[in-house]
């Protein structure tokens, strides 16, 4: 995939929404593409995690047990609290279809936000966004 793809893809995910091209275009940069198949953990309750995935295409599950906690899909993150703060996963997220995902560790995100205050500040709101109970 191409740099300006994974810009247009980035633009229209949650976390990301709102930055410029050229802030879009360093976290383009840093981003791996990675395809799950349906079924397949893409993270494990349990398991140290410290990245988070823009999906692409696809839909993904988080669960805990038996308990389904979110759906999510085009355009959603997942795991950018894991990519903020590296720590043990409290749940597992599945795809429940095939996904593209990007791909974003932790000490990229961090070098990024260090330098690119509109970074911080799009993260900030999107998490806030989502403890208060929206998407």
């Amino acid at each position: 995939m191409l740099t300006i793809e994974k810009v247009l893809i980035l633009s229209e995910v949650d976390i990301f929404r709102g930055l410029s091209g050229e802030s879009l275009s360093e976290v383009a940069a840093v981003a791996e593409e990675m395809e799950v198949a349906e079924g397949e953990t893409i993270m494990a309750k349990g398991e140290l995690c410290s990245t988070m995935y823009a999906i692409v295409t696809g839909s993904a599950r988080v669960q805990d047990g038996d308990r389904v906690l979110a759906e999510y899909g085009r355009g959603q993150a997942l795991g950018a609290s894991s990519a903020l703060d590296p720590g043990e996963r409290s749940t597992t997220t599945t795809a429940t279809e095939p996904c593209l995902l990007l791909k974003i560790e932790h000490e990229d995100l961090f070098d990024l936000i260090s330098e690119d205050v509109d970074l911080a500040k799009a993260i900030i709101r999107s998490l806030s966004r989502r403890l208060k109970g929206g998407a």
